[in-house]
């Protein structure tokens, strides 16, 4: 079965070249049971590990089955391990955290044995060596012969027609040196049995040969009795460890070390809950800054007075109405969960006053978001409105302090009644008081979107006027572009004529280059041109109202004041029709998904993820963080490489005994990077119970809310190429020593 023929092998030590084998020819076939002798450093371990696969030699040629092997590749050397040879080590070689039975399951999965049988085979073989009653006890609380037996069982396992023993007695007592040999034996019977041994006395009674070395030479080589007839052995085709398998082994290393795999996992958790929260806080510092404080407020834009992520603005490319049947078709699209027809109407400023307080002390302007966009989460207290008579606000605004049940008015900035019964104008409404926002929010004005649309369809519905308010007017004199004069806010006061407008005094006197005298300009017409208000100027419409002789002369109000009737206001901005509208998305991430869906004819444009100007307040935060990142990073990776080095380090002598008993690179390898898979994953799922917990801990910052999908597959994607990496570092050293060498060294 094997032959060697001039076999020689030798040691560089220091400057010397020392001789393991000289020009070897012996030749070994199944049934024997062979004994090699000689004195130490006589070459015998030596030859054992030439035959056995775990060194190479240097001279000659070793056949097994006729084939020759000095030219075996590592991964060749690997296959004739897994194919041919069992081993019985002097110092055990058994994976010390593993059960006697989780050590023979080891082998027969190595093997490739059929996975229905494996443990009825593995049972057997521990009760042949009877270790019965130690099957799960740990290698490591074994005896010196308890060991050996369970090392014999293993051998047995892999079902291969070599078995090798390096001094499989020297560390036992004679009495279990004999149980050992005579075990040895009863294998032998369809084997070949090789056992290196110092003592030959305890060996001779079941020798066939006995083979003595002398300074890497064979002096003698001397049958005792007649061998067994075996028939030839029909090597069995090779396989790789089924990825399932794999994974089982990754989970019995992971848990046979608890002390070490805790140490990695709160290391881990550590450095996973500090990389979220950092990234967390990079997405916040923009919002909260923009918004003056913990809400984040909204970005930006010269644009857009009103940015909140599940706004998608569409309009059609011609500029024409969109008709009630696009609409329908609009809203009925996947991943748009509301609409607002008019989308303008979102860009306006309202401003909310308590009900009974004095009509100067409306507060700060805020621009409403649609309930269909809002988050219960973002609540103090209450519910989202439910229908368009109620409202969401902040519980403390300026001088205002609003608590649920409370009764308020809302009008649009864009427009000042003077009326003594403001209240009963169609431009103040009623609302009651539902919910109550936190103070972090970024928003602090809700509305039901059946409040902001006209109604259900796209007729303008006269009781509701909010959607005139968000449009630009322009009025002008003469014609001249240098007379262009832009409004601010409009004065609604009744006492004025039907059909005129009227300028307060500064604004009378204040038209550049005008040379019209009061008398002209009471006689001239003002041409108000009503355009969009998104700065492309398509012109909806053009009316001209002639100088009224009434004036307004509060000293409160600018230059840019004009007043008019009500009756006035409706005739002139009364809108056609539905020309921009907002699509209120599920998913804000899903918004390029949404746009790709849009109907032939029609655009959008999502104004939260567009670029905006640089803000150096949250532009200098965010680059604090990312060094604080920088630098966090590289302590995780330094601390994460020492843990894991130690924790691999402590588990080389197992990736060699696998490598012995036939498990090929791939496999470990494999084994190695599913058990950094398993760290991380595990680590992973506990990084959300820290996280959860501040993210109810802490109501300034919500660390869960800013941190979407993609960053926690950055997340996980990182530390697992991490983990990797340092894994990947070790197996090119594993892996770039032979076995016996590696043996060694440990």
């Amino acid at each position: 079965m094997i032959k060697l023929e001039g076999v020689s092998k030798y040691y560089n030590s220091d400057s010397n070249v020392v001789l393991g084998l000289r020009r070897v020819n012996l030749e070994f076939k199944l049934g024997e049971f062979i004994a090699i002798t000689g004195e130490s450093g006589s070459g015998k371990s030596t030859l054992m590990n030439v035959i056995s696969g775990l060194d190479k030699y240097d001279e000659g040629e070793m056949f097994v089955n006729g084939e020759e092997t000095s030219y075996f590749s590592v991964e060749e050397q690997e296959q004739y391990r897994k194919q041919y040879i069992g081993f019985v080590f002097q110092n055990y070689n058994i994976i010390d955290s593993f059960t006697v039975f989780e050590n023979v399951m080891a082998a027969l999965m190595i093997q490739g044995y059929d996975p229905k049988k494996r443990k009825a085979r593995a049972l057997e073989l521990i009760d042949k060596v009877g270790l019965t009653s130690h099957k799960n006890h740990r290698a490591s609380k074994l005896s010196g012969g308890q060991k050996q037996r369970a090392v014999i069982a293993r051998a047995l396992a892999k079902d291969c027609p070599i078995i090798v023993a390096d001094e499989p007695t020297g560390n036992l007592d004679s009495k279990t040196g004999l149980m050992i040999m005579a075990l040895l034996k009863e294998v032998s019977k369809d084997k070949l049995v090789i056992v290196v041994t110092h003592n030959y006395e305890q060996a001779e009674p079941y020798v066939t040969r006995k083979i003595r070395l002398s300074d890497g030479e064979v002096v003698e080589d001397k049958p005792i009795k007649p061998k067994e007839e075996v028939n030839p052995y029909e090597p069995k085709p090779t396989v790789n460890l089924a990825i399932l398998d794999v994974l089982k082994l990754a989970f019995i290393s992971i848990f046979r070390m608890p002390k070490k795999s805790i140490l990695l996992f709160i290391t881990l958790l550590f450095a996973l809950v500090s990389s979220a929260s950092l990234l967390s806080l990079n997405n916040f510092i923009p919002k909260f800054v923009s918004g003056g404080g913990a809400g984040g407020g909204n970005y930006y834009s010269e644009v857009f007075r009103n940015i909140y992520p599940e706004r998608l603005i569409v309009k059609k490319t011609d500029n024409s109405i969109i008709t009630q049947a696009e609409l329908d078709n609009l809203s009925n699209m996947s991943g748009i969960k509301g609409i607002i027809h008019y989308d303008h109407i979102q860009d306006s400023h309202f401003r909310v006053l308590m009900k009974g307080a004095d009509f100067d002390k409306s507060y700060s302007p805020k621009s409403p978001l649609p309930s269909s966009a809002a988050n219960p989460s973002m609540l103090k207290e209450g519910r989202l409105p439910e229908d368009n008579t109620e409202v969401v606000l902040k519980e403390n605004d300026y001088e205002a302090f609003y608590k649920l049940g409370d009764e308020v008015y809302l009008m649009p900035s864009e427009v000042y009644s003077y009326s003594e019964t403001y209240e009963n104008t169609r431009f103040v409404y009623t609302l009651t008081v539902v919910g109550i926002i936190e103070d972090y929010s970024r928003d602090d004005l809700i509305l039901h979107d059946t409040f902001l649309n006209q109604t259900t369809t796209n007729e303008l519905n006269k009781n509701n006027v909010f959607a005139m308010f968000a449009m630009e007017r322009r009025f002008s004199f003469d014609d001249s572009p240098m007379d262009q004069y832009y409004y601010r806010s409009i004065v609604i006061d009744n006492s004025i004529p039907v059909g005129k407008i009227a300028l307060n005094m500064n604004s009378r006197n204040g038209f550049v280059n005008s040379t019209l005298s009061m008398t002209d300009l009471e006689r001239s017409q003002v041409p108000i041109v009503i355009s969009q208000v998104h700065g492309d100027f398509e012109e909806f419409d053009s009316k001209s109202l002639y100088v009224s002789n009434y004036h307004l002369d509060y000293d409160n109000y600018s230059n840019y004041n004009f007043g008019m009737h009500e009756d006035t206001y409706m005739d002139v901005f009364t809108l056609k029709g539905t020309y921009q509208a907002s699509l209120i998305l599920n998913n804000p991430d899903n918004h390029g998904e949404v746009k790709s869906k849009l109907p032939s004819g029609f655009i959008a444009f999502h104004p939260y993820s567009a670029p905006t100007e640089p803000d150096f307040t949250s532009t200098g935060l965010k680059t604090m963080t990312n060094f604080v990142f920088f630098f966090l990073a590289l302590f995780i990776y330094i601390i994460l490489n020492l843990v894991l080095k130690s924790i691999i380090q402590s588990r080389k002598k197992d990736f060699v005994i696998f490598r012995s008993i036939g498990a090929s690179q791939i496999d470990l390898k494999r084994m190695l990077m599913l058990e950094q898979v398993v760290y991380v994953s595990i680590g992973f799922v506990l990084m959300f119970i820290p996280l959860i917990i501040m993210n109810q801990r802490i109501d300034v910052f919500k660390v869960l809310e800013h941190l979407k999908f993609r960053s926690y597959l950055i997340i996980y994607g990182a530390f697992l190429l991490i983990l990797l990496m340092i894994a990947r570092k070790f197996s090119i050293k594993l892996f770039g020593r032979s076995v016996i060498t590696t043996l060694k060294s440990e």
